[in-house]
């Protein structure tokens, strides 16, 4: 098959996280199974243009915001709109990572009116919104996208209700996230640091971080706590609030890091920490499992209960306290660590092979309820 996927942004430092992470993975998973496949996504400037990635071809197109407000829903990428109403004839399936923004949701309309079967995967980004500007989008767009969608990829149960509520006809059909797995990185001569590896984002907590890392500071004094990922709305904070723990260097901001340095940076850390609240499905998470490095995260993730039954990952209620004892089991129990490392294999081998979801991927492709747009 010819299969198109479009996702809103990809750039060296993964500001977009998840879904990026998630439609590269698929891209390259399909590619092995032989089929042609070619993901659109907005860029930086500087580095748009067509690549040959991992057996697929990935095509980027200068981004430009429409106002400064907004994060990445008020950006586009009008070239890509574009070549996609060129191009889109050439496909036999398109899969689009839909956001409430402007690119993702002009191209899945190009392929609807085009009469191109599509299949939409929302990562928990197309939520029962009370936004102002949502409800206008969703009735001219995001609804009849949904509607004459082949079938719409959810993670979750809250991801399904909220759906149906924006389109009660939408056919909802539920994929895990998938991640290639191999053999765990060794554990033992690992630094003494433990990592937060996240956008900067309220949701994603870098704050409890610094406070569980105040909280281990005399009974770890020689850990060092490290936070990597792009500032997006909290990085101010996040500065300030390491200058008042004066740590030294034994807690520090490093930035963002591009994907291709996410793997040794996992597999550096004694234990990876993500505060999150409300997060559906983080691939930090599985990438912190697949270095085999012991997660510690909070009971309101979509993936907290799966992660509790494998024994997979360390579940608290997102309090600094609960976060650093959790830590403080992993650096000094060394059987909860391992314990943590194998559950956390187990887990991904029994859900989460990205082969598997490529075949699944490949059945919903090929199933029915065509679009009759």
């Amino acid at each position: 098959m010819r299969i198109a996927h479009v996702v809103t942004y990809i750039s060296p430092d993964g500001a977009f996280g998840g879904p990026a992470r998630v439609a590269l993975g698929q891209a390259k998973a399909l590619s092995e199974l032989g089929h042609e496949v070619t993901v659109f996504a907005a860029a930086p400037r500087e580095i748009a243009g067509t690549t040959i990635h991992d057996g697929f071809t990935l095509k980027t197109f200068p981004s430009r915001r429409i106002t400064r407000m907004g994060g990445f829903a008020t950006m586009a990428a009008p070239q890509l709109t574009r070549d996609i109403d060129t191009k889109s004839p050439g496909f036999d399936i398109a899969h689009i990572h839909l956001a409430r923004d402007l690119v993702t949701v002009p191209a899945a309309l190009k392929f609807m009116r085009a009469r191109i079967p599509y299949v939409i995967q929302t990562h928990g980004m197309i939520d029962s919104s009370e936004r102002l500007l949502a409800k206008p989008l969703d009735v001219f767009a995001t609804k009849p996208i949904l509607r004459h969608a082949k079938a719409v990829l959810t993670l979750t149960d809250r991801e399904i209700y909220d759906i149906s509520t924006i389109e009660s006809s939408a056919r909802t059909i539920q994929i895990a996230n998938g991640i290639s797995i191999g053999e765990l990185a060794p554990y033992i001569g690992r630094q003494d640091m433990v990592l937060f590896l996240a956008r900067l984002h309220e949701r994603k907590r870098p704050l409890a971080f610094i406070e569980m890392a105040v909280e281990l500071n005399r009974s770890s004094p020689t850990t060092h706590f490290v936070l990597a990922g792009p500032d997006e709305g909290e990085g101010k904070a996040v500065q300030d609030a390491i200058m008042n723990a004066d740590m030294g260097d034994r807690l520090r901001w490093i930035g963002a890091v591009s994907p291709n340095e996410t793997a040794d940076l996992m597999e550096a850390a004694r234990a990876y920490v993500l505060p999150s609240v409300g997060e559906v499905f983080p691939m930090t998470i599985l990438e912190a499992l697949r270095a085999g490095t012991p997660v510690v995260t909070t009971e309101s993730l979509g993936i907290a209960a799966d992660c509790a039954d494998h024994g997979a990952a360390l579940i608290t209620d997102g309090s600094a306290e609960q976060l650093a004892a959790g830590v403080t089991r992993i650096l000094g129990e060394r059987k909860v660590a391992d314990g943590l490392r194998s559950g956390g294999l187990n887990y991904l081998r029994d859900n989460l092979d990205i082969n598997e979801v490529a075949k699944k991927l490949e059945s919903i492709y090929l199933g029915g309820g065509g679009n009759d747009a």
